[in-house]
């Protein structure tokens, strides 16, 4: 699936930390660990498929889990508006 940061986002890394501001709905959201490292290859690479076989290459986990616990905070993040899913790699 394609994912795009919804364009009222704005975000930062700071100090190992993920902080996100949705600009329209003034909700703050941070991650950290992983979350903050999937929220990077997000934005670098625009593609569930690019960012599941990026963190498989960093960490040796099994892969339904990863899908499993990418999709949960991927799913979080669009029902709070911060990311835009369409079908599609």
């Amino acid at each position: 699936m394609k994912i795009e940061i919804s364009k009222d986002v704005i975000w930062r890394e700071l100090g190992g930390e993920v902080v996100m501001l949705d600009l329209a709905s003034q909700q703050y959201f941070g991650l950290t660990g992983t979350g903050s490292e999937m929220w990077q290859l997000i934005v670098e690479h625009g593609s569930s498929n690019s960012v599941i076989d990026r963190m498989l290459d960093r960490y040796d986990v099994d892969p339904a889990r990863l899908r499993a616990d990418f999709d949960q905070l991927v799913n979080q993040l669009a029902a709070k508006g911060m990311l835009r899913i369409s079908r599609g790699d």
